[in-house]
């Protein structure tokens, strides 16, 4: 993820982490660690391996979507803000079948002295 999903993201690099992350979650199925938990920091990172790709995978296909550069989510294909990303939460979420689903949630309208106070530090 800090490879090809970090900071500075691009289309190219993310559809390749996508298949990465497909490849660990086959890997994964077959993951098991030995002994107990006590004193086995693989312990928990087994346990975890499956969520920890789930939220890969989320995050990937969120970051997709957002097809802009804003805050946190910078773009190097696309270094600009799209204003209609702006009025929307990307929702991810995993079907009973295990795929991702997208949409893109409209924003509750933001109260009067919150926009005022964008305005004057602008």
């Amino acid at each position: 993820m800090q490879d090809l999903v970090g900071i500075v993201r691009n289309e190219t690099e993310m559809r390749e982490a996508l298949e990465r992350i497909g490849k660990f979650k086959s890997r994964a199925e077959k993951a098991a660690v030995t002994g107990n938990r006590e004193y086995n920091p693989g312990w928990h990172t087994a346990l975890d391996l499956k969520n920890l790709l789930t939220v890969s995978d989320a995050i990937t296909r969120a970051a997709l979507e957002r097809k802009e550069s804003r805050g946190a989510q910078f773009r190097e294909d696309y270094p600009g803000k799209d204003d209609a990303f702006g009025k929307v939460n990307t929702i991810v979420s995993k079907a009973d079948n295990g795929s991702m689903q997208i949409r893109l949630e409209a924003l509750a309208e933001m109260p009067d002295y919150l926009k005022q106070v964008i305005e004057e530090n602008r």
